[in-house]
């Protein structure tokens, strides 16, 4: 297992993801592509530019961070900051890196098997021929 994508939302559920990709990279000698997705800004009539700039700014300062955590554990890592609609880019992602494994957070919130997984989650798993991980980060 040579190439670990880790999808992150930078959401407090981050961290369970994180600490899985440590022992899984570990564990398999693999590097590790964290990537987080942000939104096309198509409407910005509801924040200035100078707003947008700043949380553009904050998202990839904590992706740079994870980053540097995962090489200080002796990891090769390598951070994408993406801009789509985050399923679609996570699996062209997993297949333009030939990802041997994603490693996703379920976010579900019910007892039934269509909301056990977050929307992302469900539409990677469906739709990759990768290996996935889905690691629960519910409370």
């Amino acid at each position: 297992m040579n190439t670990i994508l880790l999808p992150v939302d930078l959401s407090s559920s981050t961290g369970l993801l994180y600490e899985k990709a440590i022992s899984m990279a570990k564990a398999f000698a693999s590097t590790v592509y964290l990537i987080h997705v942000v939104l096309p800004n198509e409407d910005t009539s509801s924040k200035d530019k100078k707003e947008m700039g700043r949380e553009f700014a904050d998202e990839s300062q904590a992706l740079n961070r994870l980053a540097t955590g995962l090489r200080d554990e002796g990891i090769e890592t390598h951070a994408l900051l993406m801009e789509g609609v985050a399923a679609k880019v996570i699996l062209e992602e997993a297949k333009r890196l030939d990802a041997d494994l994603i490693i996703l957070g379920s976010h579900g919130h019910g007892p039934l098997v269509g909301t056990l997984m977050g929307d992302v989650s469900q539409a990677v798993t469906r739709d990759t021929s990768c290996p996935v991980l889905i690691v629960p980060t519910r409370g």
